[in-house]
């Protein structure tokens, strides 16, 4: 068990969060966030769920775009989600370091440094995700799915699946 002082600062911080943000955040009282980093602009919104935990720098943004995460996850050290359009994660999850999860990728084709492509991603529950992996719009990952370090994940992946990276 964390220490008390940990919970206590993370319901301030939790408090702080839903007054700043007006309704656009809302979180489980009981969270356990070291160096939480929020960030909701437009029409966006952060939703977590219960007795979530990270152990350092964990970045969620939500730029119009809606931020779901369940009950119970983990995310390891530098982690990253931003959602333009929609990024889902279930419940139990367990994120390794360095994590990157995107709903979006600039249009090359167009030169506006402002477009992007976008398109919801979906990550289900009791999904174990390794250090370094990256997420790419487009992509569901079933329930009990474990992807391995290094990965970089687009498209659908099965319940149950294991993905792992070849050299």
């Amino acid at each position: 068990m964390r220490s008390p002082i940990i919970y206590l600062k993370n319901l301030f911080g939790i408090l702080g969060r839903k007054i700043r943000y007006a309704g656009r955040f809302s979180a489980g009282w009981i969270q356990t966030f070291d160096h939480l980093h929020t960030e909701i602009y437009g029409k966006g919104s952060i939703k977590l769920g219960a007795y979530n935990q990270n152990r350092g720098n964990l970045y969620l943004v939500a730029n119009n775009g809606k931020l779901e995460i369940g009950d119970h996850c983990f995310f390891n050290t530098g982690c990253c989600v931003t959602a333009l359009e929609s990024i889902k994660i279930g419940n139990g999850c367990k994120f390794g370091n360095n994590l990157v999860i995107v709903d979006h990728d600039h249009d090359y084709k167009k030169a506006m440094d402002s477009d992007f492509i976008t398109e919801k991603v979906v990550i289900g529950n009791n999904v174990w995700v390794g250090a370094n992996v990256t997420i790419l719009r487009g992509t569901t990952i079933g329930d009990n799915a474990v992807i391995g370090a290094g990965c970089v994940i687009k498209g659908n992946i099965e319940p149950k699946s294991k993905i792992v990276q070849k050299r």
